[in-house]
């Protein structure tokens, strides 16, 4: 009984980072388009200048590089919040659901099989979208350093994270669904 009180717990949780991220991606997008169609506007310039934020790492230039207001490195880390922005929000509102009928009906579900696929096709197309992207940009901006005595190599490879958790939360919803036919078959013999 006190796993249904964690289980409820996480599922409004969920629901919170899911309106929590909804409004915060919503002006995210704002601002981009701000700055790549309205760059000389007041809302424009009351954000200051433009800065992206990376995944991985930090960079702070001492002058901002004409890269930052290069259209198509906008357009792109656009793309980059778009994407991280839809995946934000369809994987918490697809585990405020799975949550919720865990504590509600419990695991074994056939609505959880396609809860739990989601979740798992969720991870492998918007999630490796979302670190792929935001990798291409951090070699873009790799490259706009200016180091005298050393090199920087980036690989851009940690979107097969996201791969491999779609593929593996996937065949654990082809194994739920197979587990969920066996307990709605003994429900029926019993």
């Amino acid at each position: 009984m006190s796993l249904n009180i964690l289980f409820k717990i996480s599922s409004l949780l969920s629901l919170l980072l899911f309106y929590f991220v909804l409004l915060t991606g919503l002006f995210t997008i704002v601002a981009n388009v701000s700055y790549i169609w309205w760059p000389d506007s007041s809302f424009t310039q009351s954000l200051g200048e433009f800065n992206p934020i990376y995944g991985y790492m930090t960079l702070d230039f001492y002058q901002q590089p004409d890269l930052y207001t290069d259209k198509s490195f906008m357009v792109l880390y656009f793309i980059s919040n778009i994407t991280l922005f839809l995946f934000a929000l369809a994987f918490l509102w697809l585990m405020y659901k799975f949550l919720k009928n865990i504590y509600k009906e419990g695991l074994f579900m056939h609505e959880n099989v396609s809860l739990l696929f989601g979740i798992g096709l969720t991870c492998l197309v918007l999630g490796s979208a979302t670190t792929y992207t935001d990798g291409l940009l951090l070699s873009k901006a790799v490259t706009a350093l200016d180091i005298s005595n050393a090199s920087i190599a980036f690989s851009n490879i940690a979107y097969a994270d996201f791969i491999i958790t779609g593929f593996v939360l996937m065949f654990i919803a082809s194994a739920l669904k197979t587990a969920v036919s066996a307990v709605e078959e003994n429900k029926q013999t019993i």
